[in-house]
């Protein structure tokens, strides 16, 4: 009778060295699989909100403002209203223009808005009062890219004067400060020196780092190579 030969430790850590490798190509591809397919949502949750600002921008010849208190004096609100804070404000007085009902409103997506899955609340700001006609909750929302970080929204003629200020809040809590300085240097052309028309979204990404629409940022505007 012919004795069984096991592995050697040998031939085992080789083996296991080879799963390894095997492995790590696998979560790899599939990596690369569905951060393509992120990058895909945000591109489209960019482009469907594009839409929405020339629809309002049809109606009221301007881009949405990047506040709450602008966006009041346009409604021509008696009631001055302010941001409760300067967290997220740019995307929450984007998403409050389009969901407005004055004047033909609201331009707002009702699928991406109903969708709790872009539609969050992360610094829980309310408004106190609501001269703006929308229906249901006060609540400020932004929307959301497909990594749970609110979009960025520049109202680029604000941008240009000096009058963008605003930070946004990450999933875990963590505020990102926005400067202004470095917003302006990186969304103005390498080359042309020209700015995105009108207005400005981007997404912070897969990797939830600020770039101002550089590195893995997903932007409405043709990327600049860096």
């Amino acid at each position: 009778m012919v004795a069984r030969r096991g592995f050697t430790l040998i031939e085992l850590m080789i083996v296991i060295a080879i799963i390894v490798v095997i492995a790590g190509v696998l979560v790899a591809s599939f990596g690369g699989v569905f951060s393509r397919r992120d990058d895909a949502v945000a591109k489209t949750t960019i482009e469907t909100l594009s839409s929405n600002i020339q629809s309002f921008q049809g109606r009221w010849h301007a881009y949405p403002p990047g506040s709450v208190e602008a966006l009041s004096v346009m409604a021509r609100s008696a009631i001055p209203v302010t941001d409760p804070n300067e967290v997220n404000c740019g995307i929450e007085a984007l998403v409050l223009a389009l969901r407005s009902r004055k004047n033909g409103g609201a331009y707002l997506s009702a699928d991406l808005f109903a969708n709790d899955e872009y539609r969050k609340n992360t610094d829980a700001d309310t408004l106190m009062d609501d001269p703006f006609d929308i229906d249901g909750s006060r609540d400020l929302f932004e929307i959301v890219d497909p990594w749970g970080t609110p979009y960025v929204y520049v109202n680029m003629n604000e941008l240009r004067n000096g009058k963008v200020k605003q930070s946004i809040q990450l999933e875990d809590g963590t505020v990102v400060e926005l400067n202004l300085t470095e917003m302006q240097e990186k969304l103005k052309h390498p080359t042309t020196g020209q700015y995105p028309t009108g207005y400005a979204i981007w997404s912070f990404g897969a990797d939830k780092k600020n770039d101002y629409g550089r590195g893995d940022d997903v932007t409405s505007w043709p990327k600049y190579s860096d």
